[in-house]
Formats: C-alpha cells, sequence, structure tokens
C-alpha cells in the first residue's frame, strides 16, 4: 500500500555519509569563509593572497567522493562569490569543476599521503582559476597569471597542516552513495 519515498538524487549526493559528514564538510566552509574575510588580506605576500576556500576545497576533494566534491564545490563558490563582487556563476562553476576533476585524483595518487594534499591543492587552485579566466576573462592578463602562481606556492605550503585538520574532522572516504 505505501512505497518507501526515495530521496531525490541531490539529497542523497548532499547527504552521502549522513548529517553528521554533510554538518562537518559545512562548518569547515563556514569557518573557512570568517578566516578568508579575517586572516586572509593580513596573509597576502607580494600580492599573493591566500584564497582559503581552494586551500579547503582541495583538501575536502581528496577525502570525498566526485559527486559530493562537486557540491562541496558549489556551495564554496557559493559563499565565496557572496565576499567578493565578481560574477556569481563563473565562480561557482569553475569551482564545482575543479573540485569534481580533483577528486578523481586518489585513482593516481594514494589519499594518505601529504604530499597528495600539496599537489591537490596546487592543482585545484590552477583548474579553478584557469576555468575562471576563461568563463570570465580579466583584463590583467600576465599580472593575474602571476598572482595565480604565487597562489599555487601559498597553497602547497599550507596544504599539509590544512589536510591533517580535514582529516581529523571528515571521516573516511566511502566508495558508493546509497
Amino acid at each position: 500500500m505505501y512505497e518507501r519515498v526515495r530521496p531525490s538524487w541531490i539529497v542523497r549526493v548532499v547527504l552521502w555519509q549522513g548529517w553528521g559528514t554533510t554538518l562537518r564538510v559545512g562548518l569547515l566552509l563556514w569557518a573557512t569563509a570568517v578566516l578568508q574575510g579575517i586572516l586572509a588580506p593580513a596573509m597576502a605576500i607580494r600580492g599573493a593572497m591566500p584564497d582559503l576556500f581552494l586551500l579547503m576545497l582541495g583538501c575536502l576533494a581528496l577525502r570525498l567522493n566526485p559527486s559530493a566534491a562537486a557540491a562541496t564545490g558549489f556551495f564554496a563558490g557559493l559563499l565565496h562569490a557572496s565576499m567578493l563582487d565578481q560574477t556569481v556563476g563563473s565562480l561557482i562553476v569553475s569551482r564545482m569543476l575543479a573540485a569534481f576533476i580533483v577528486a578523481w585524483l586518489p585513482t593516481l595518487l594514494d589519499r594518505q599521503r601529504w604530499l597528495s594534499a600539496c599537489l591537490a591543492c596546487a592543482l585545484l587552485v590552477l583548474l579553478a582559476n584557469g576555468l575562471l579566466y576563461l568563463v570570465a576573462p580579466s583584463i590583467t592578463g600576465w599580472g593575474w597569471w602571476s598572482m595565480t602562481l604565487g597562489i599555487m606556492v601559498y597553497h602547497t605550503l599550507l596544504a599539509v597542516p590544512a589536510y591533517g585538520l580535514v582529516r581529523r574532522v571528515v571521516p573516511p572516504y566511502q566508495e558508493a552513495i546509497e
């Protein structure tokens, strides 16, 4: 008489490991938003200011499956775009696609190694900023790319402590979305 109600695919993606993991990832993104607004301008070196959203997204992409990483990229892009005066759609799309691609890295790398986080964060910055440049080109040209390289170096240095935090907060990876 009563059929079991099956949640939609978006609910299954967001709650891929249950409410606990979803809330933990949400709290990490919220804390990243606060730190991006407070600490990032003070940490700028030679014009290269760390993009803490990309740093956290790179570390989370190693711990999440690709669908959940894309959903996390969407929310990270939405939060980051709300803090900036940039085009919201292009920032969201670049973060989503970059997180989805980086989430496939564990097929080539070991997600337990700390140096994998350095590579994932550097690659995520390159992909996200490259996609953003393709979708919403910047007038500055080379200055923008040199700033991107500076951010890549910055994130390579910050990736190990950030990945250590993510490994403590987010539970181990599960293969399938049920």
